[in-house]
């Protein structure tokens, strides 16, 4: 279940909400688990916890099934780098989280597509819809794509705080489907994406659920 390497995902209470955090597992023992310290997953700041303090934490096996516990921060342990330490869960208490269905939001953010093995020549285009787990993309009907064919897209969130995030994914054709007379839609399912990278993509679809509902009520 745990591996020295193995990517963290750490949910900690700070500043009235449950915000998310990336760390390393760096050393394993009968009774604990040494961690790096986590950084938040969009501003990069360090998150500092005290002996005791709770937090949840999530693991992503090689499979993609992801694991859930609740743990308490039991030390700290200085080697090359300092590290945190909490206690290692037993068995019962790790909770296997079910496939989500995602969130799919209609909202236009630009992407650039390339192919796998030179099919096409690279375009640059925007989505009619986005999820964590995929998206679709307007695409031109001059470029020949094909259902089950392999694409890659660089994606461009923009976030309320100003920042851009900039995700890479090896992405899988699954529908193509006519738009007009001259542009398909064509949906594309994310296939090598990260446990911060899915949890990105979450919270941008959080967001843009929140600012589409303050326009609907005019509150800006």
């Amino acid at each position: 279940m745990f591996n020295v390497g193995q990517e963290l995902t750490i949910e900690a209470f700070k500043d009235n909400l449950w915000q998310n955090y990336r760390s390393k597992i760096m050393d394993i023992d009968s009774d604990t688990i040494a961690f790096s310290y986590p950084v938040h997953v969009d501003t990069n700041r360090k998150l500092f916890l005290a002996n005791g303090e709770q937090v949840k934490v999530s693991i992503v096996q090689e499979d993609g099934q992801v694991y859930e516990f609740i743990s308490f921060i039991s030390g700290r342990k200085n080697e090359k780098m300092p590290l945190l330490m909490m206690f290692k869960p037993k068995e019962n208490d790790i909770v296997k989280i079910q496939r989500r269905q995602f969130v799919r939001i209609n909202w236009a953010v630009d992407v650039a597509v390339h192919p796998v093995r030179g099919e096409f020549t690279p375009f640059t285009t925007v989505t009619s819809d986005i999820s964590a787990g995929g998206a679709s993309i307007i695409v031109n009907k001059q470029i020949e794509l094909k259902k089950g064919q392999e694409i890659f897209c660089w994606i461009v969130l923009p976030r309320n705080n100003g920042e851009y995030n900039y995700l890479k994914f090896n992405c899988k054709i699954v529908r193509i489907q006519e738009l007009n007379s001259t542009k398909n839609t064509v949906s594309v399912q994310f296939l090598d994406k990260s446990s911060q990278e899915e949890q990105t993509l979450i919270r941008f679809c959080y967001e843009a659920q929140v600012a589409m509902k303050q326009k609907e009520l005019g509150v800006f």
